[in-house]
């Protein structure tokens, strides 16, 4: 039940955030391992320019691309099936709490060891879920005319993309890239929940409710994941956006080191924190929403989960 948990409360946030993920993944994309003209045209300058470059070129639904995939990827990469064999990131570091694995002798919580454990938790829920995050990304970046950026597929739907990349690379293409995410998320993971549990601590001294504590701890744990991750989020965009030759190797990147230095070459240090604006917008709202409804979840469930049976 506690991977559940996780998984529907990312479900859940990501459903409101992933307007601001195809924001976020169109302006990684664009300038791709190119210094930007002044003067040229910049269709994703701004969180607002984007918005409405999107809705002019492919409608309101535009916002929504990627979403199943997106919401697959959190479900996945937070949850686990019913067999209990796969680890995943919140429901994982669940059981890690129950068994005492973030807390010292003292019984209080470990922030090194809240980074170790969240770093581990992410590193397996994306490994896991990296197909997903694939097909996300090469769905989100689909454009028209002077608003494409980076490669552009012509996936269908997510089960054609799905067919397209395990034809042209077999079933390990669906991999091809997972290290850029898998850095990423350890991470994201590492920062997010080690500000996020210390910050929640520290304010159930001064308030008991659920909502406002864990709402003040999302804010700054998102922030933290935010600063922290961008420029790997940026990298594991662009592996897993770019195209493939006849063996279903990337064309522009080998691995997550030869993007980092490609990247920074041609577009300097400003380059590895594109999309940090849409970033923001996503994380902020995606970790309040996502961390408020785990708790939540757990609240409402507790006669539930605590009694064999549901109370009258």
């Amino acid at each position: 039940m506690d991977f559940m948990l996780g998984g529907a409360a990312a479900c859940a946030a990501c459903l409101f955030t992933n307007p601001f993920d195809v924001i976020k993944t169109r302006q990684q994309l664009q300038g791709e391992l190119s210094k930007a003209k002044p003067g040229g045209p910049n269709p994703y300058k701004s969180v607002f320019t984007s918005i409405r470059t999107i809705v002019k070129s492919e409608g309101i639904r535009g916002l929504q691309k990627g979403l199943p995939s997106a919401m697959l990827f959190q479900f996945i990469m937070n949850a686990t099936s019913n067999n209990n064999f796969l680890s995943q990131r919140l429901g994982i570091y669940e059981h890690m709490e129950k068994m005492g694995w973030t807390k010292d002798r003292g019984e209080h919580h470990s922030p090194f060891r809240i980074v170790v454990m969240g770093g581990m938790c992410g590193m397996i829920g994306s490994g896991i879920g990296a197909p997903f995050y694939l097909v996300k990304t090469q769905i989100q970046a689909m454009s028209k005319g002077d608003s494409a950026v980076g490669t552009q597929h012509s996936h269908r739907g997510t089960m054609d993309a799905f067919r397209t990349i395990i034809r042209e690379g077999g079933l390990k293409g669906l991999w091809r890239g997972a290290s850029g995410i898998m850095c990423r998320t350890a991470v994201g993971s590492a920062s997010q929940l080690a500000t996020f549990i210390e910050i929640k601590d520290f304010c159930h001294k001064y308030e008991n409710s659920v909502f406002l504590t864990s709402s003040c701890a999302s804010v700054v744990s998102g922030c933290c994941m935010v600063l922290s991750m961008t420029p790997l989020d940026v990298i594991s965009t662009r592996l897993f956006n770019q195209a493939v030759d006849e063996k279903g190797r990337g064309v522009l990147y080998k691995n997550i080191f030869d993007c980092l230095i490609k990247t920074f070459k041609a577009e300097g240090f400003t380059g590895l924190y594109k999309g940090t604006m849409p970033n923001f917008y996503r994380a902020g709202p995606h970790t309040i929403l996502h961390l408020t409804f785990w708790d939540l979840f757990k609240e409402w469930l507790s006669p539930y989960l605590s009694n064999p049976s549901p109370p009258n």
